[in-house]
């Protein structure tokens, strides 16, 4: 044992020895400078080099998507429109997106287009009609009417349930576009639109840091994370698709119900939307679009404060002594008793300031009384207060006010407009669908405060728009036409809307639209829009069908209208609006429709009408090339064939003239005319 230890002794000290002789001899590695910084900028890029792989495999793999605003239009080369998926960017467990409204634009952008583009929420969007009634389709309607020698378009960016995020987010691409002006209406959604204070689609507070994270979405690998984050948050949330069975869109969106006047998140909201807006408003002025920007209204008068809620410190009333003080309140309104009525909330308020049906009823009692000054500032002041904020609180229209200032933009005071059209200055039932969202009238008085706008600032006047004050005031007062497709579909969707939260208490059914039983063609169509059963312009060819054949061409005109508006790519409605015209003799609006139909493609028929009305109006020269192109398309338009046959025969060309007349007889030997003009003519 004790030999067997001494030489493990040995052994080590034998080591030892050999260790210190190696340290002894060897040489340190000594870096130089350079590659000690070339080290660390490789130690650096590293994880960058990472990012960058799993960022290409994710695209390969087809993992995520960053939809651009705008593509082709399918099967129509050179016209451009919305993409619906871009929604897709701002909602991270939505599955029911919001669409965008389809719109166009042309490529190239001629000489003679003014290009204006619109941006907001649902409101801006149309909801619920969109198409003819939004205040964007109304603007281009009058703008077209009073300067029909140029060409306006009028592309819709809006979204329900977006708010400042995504206009500051589609700015670039809006500036892309070369717009000669930009319309914002937007401020309601900014509480409980996508990325809001208090979205059920948002993260943080932090404008700055959001605007960041939309800036970074491109990515793949920033959306891989965005949804693991959404995958561990949905494992402890109540609904994790953000689909709560039988939820509308508007109440899939809230996540804060409660969001008192003056509180932290209230606050937050303001600086939210003042922040964005600021650099929206900036974008556009460095970039030299104008900017009109429209303050924010909303039924006031009669739409009863959804939440209505006490002080949360201290409270000097419970909200059930609350409740019970404005029933009695109400109640004395019903028996015609205001003074008592206005008696009764005003010593509640006086106790308790902030609760926000105190003041709704305090207004409808100074209403009674006559007082309407006071009345409308307790309506306001309901609104203010009401806790679930899907309507914008005042203070927004006061920041829509002072940045525009700021920035140069335009202030559409299309509040005052709503004011000026509402009886009693009170806006409310015959303005607004509920909470916000305007009549078919409201969206006409939005669109024409828009295009007096437009007016007052002399719009497009250095590339050759004449504005006429008196003019415009008089087209402003004009009412649009809207197709009753879109009016009745639009209710359809309203009645879907207000017969769930928070218009009836949680939990409520919503109405079965399916089991209604229109009795009209223009209902049943209506109806199966609604359900997607039917396109837009289908359901309007049918209605115009309809109306041809019962031999209203009023309605075929109007009908015919809409189509052109909205659809104007598509070859048909121009030429069979303009046989309506020439059947009235107006000949001038003939001729341009007949043009716009030879510019999306060439049609017998069209050149036949156009060469024919060139001849009737003694431009001989002018008719002959297209009376030509009409029989070479179609030899068996005898038609054209005789109208060719005259005008050669007016300018002398008889030899022409005779040989389109004798294919004529040889064609229908019966035709009289034809033999006529054959024997008039000189051998």
């Amino acid at each position: 044992m004790a030999g067997s230890f001494a030489s493990s002794q040995a052994i080590v000290s034998n080591l030892s020895s050999r260790s210190k002789n190696v340290s002894r001899t060897a040489t340190p590695v000594r870096l130089t400078t350079g590659r000690r910084v070339g080290f660390s900028i490789l130690a650096l890029l590293v994880p960058f080099f990472l990012l960058a792989l799993l960022e290409g495999g994710l695209r390969l793999a087809g993992y995520g998507s960053h939809p651009a605003l705008i593509k082709p239009v399918e099967g129509y080369p050179g016209y451009l429109q919305p993409e619906e998926a871009v929604s897709a960017r701002y909602f991270s467990s939505i599955q029911n997106l919001p669409s965008i409204p389809f719109d166009w634009i042309t490529e190239p952008k001629a000489d003679s287009t003014f290009r204006i583009i619109v941006q907001g929420g649902s409101t801006a969007a149309g909801w619920p009609y969109y198409f003819a009634a939004d205040f964007g389709d109304v603007l281009e309607y009058h703008l077209q009417q009073t300067h029909p020698a140029f060409r306006f378009e009028v592309l819709n960016t809006s979204m329900a349930a977006v708010n400042s995020y995504t206009l500051l987010d589609l700015s670039d691409e809006i500036m892309d576009l070369d717009p000669d002006a930009v319309l914002i209406y937007a401020g309601h959604n900014e509480y409980y639109g996508a990325l809001g204070v208090g979205s059920s689609q948002g993260f943080g507070s932090s404008p700055a840091l959001i605007n960041l994270y939309l800036a970074l979405r491109p990515f793949r690998t920033v959306q891989l994370l965005q949804q693991g984050i959404s995958g561990i948050m949905g494992l402890f949330a109540d609904d994790p698709s953000g689909n709560a069975p039988g939820h509308t869109l508007m109440q899939n969106m809230v996540r804060e119900q409660r969001i008192p006047l003056g509180s932290d998140l209230y606050n937050r909201g303001l600086d939210q939307f003042r922040f964005n807006l600021d650099i929206l408003l900036g974008r556009y002025a460095d970039a030299g679009i104008p900017v009109y920007i429209g303050t924010l209204a909303s039924n006031i008068q009669d739409q009863v404060p959804f939440i209505a809620g006490v002080s949360r410190e201290n409270p000097a009333v419970s909200e059930t002594e609350a409740r019970e003080w404005t029933g009695r309140a109400a109640n004395l309104l019903v028996r015609g008793q205001p003074e008592a009525a206005l008696a009764a909330v005003d010593s509640l308020i006086t106790r308790e300031n902030g609760y926000a049906t105190a003041h709704f009823i305090r207004g409808r009692a100074l209403e009674d009384l006559g007082r309407r000054d006071d009345a409308y500032e307790s309506y306001l002041a309901a609104k203010d207060r009401d806790e679930l904020r899907f309507r914008a609180p005042e203070a927004f229209n006061d920041i829509i006010r002072e940045l525009a200032g700021k920035h140069g933009a335009t202030v559409v005071e299309s509040m005052q407009a709503f004011m000026d059209a509402s009886p009693d200055s009170m806006i409310g039932r015959e303005m607004m669908l509920e909470h916000l969202h305007p009549t078919v009238p409201g969206y006409r008085t939005l669109g024409s405060a828009f295009f007096m706008g437009l007016a007052g600032s002399r719009f497009g006047s250095s590339r050759g728009l004449q504005w006429t004050w008196d003019q415009a005031l008089r087209e402003s007062r004009r009412a649009t036409p809207v197709p009753s497709i879109d009016s009745l579909s639009g209710a359809y969707r309203v009645q879907q809307l207000t017969a769930s939260w928070p218009f009836r208490p949680p939990g409520s059914r919503m109405t079965r639209i399916d089991t209604l039983q229109p009795g009209t063609l223009a209902g049943e169509l209506a109806l199966r829009l609604f359900q997607d059963d039917v396109t837009r312009i289908e359901a309007l060819d049918a209605l115009r069908t309809d109306a041809t054949r019962n031999g209203d061409l009023t309605r075929a005109d109007a009908i015919l209208q809409s189509i052109i508006q909205s659809y104007p790519m598509v070859p048909g409605p121009h030429l069979a609006l303009a046989k309506i015209r020439m059947q009235q003799g107006r000949l001038v609006d003939t001729e341009r429709l007949v043009r716009s139909e030879l510019e999306i493609g060439e049609q017998a028929e069209a050149f036949q009408i156009l060469g024919t009305l060139l001849l009737s109006r003694q431009r001989t020269d002018e008719a002959i090339p297209y009376l030509e192109r009409a029989v070479a398309m179609n030899p068996a338009d005898l038609r054209a064939r005789y109208n060719l046959a005259g005008a050669y025969a007016l300018k002398q060309r008889f030899g022409d003239a005779r040989k389109q007349a004798e294919e004529i007889l040889r064609r229908n030997p019966g035709a009289v005319d034809a033999q006529r003009l054959l024997d008039s003519l000189p051998q």
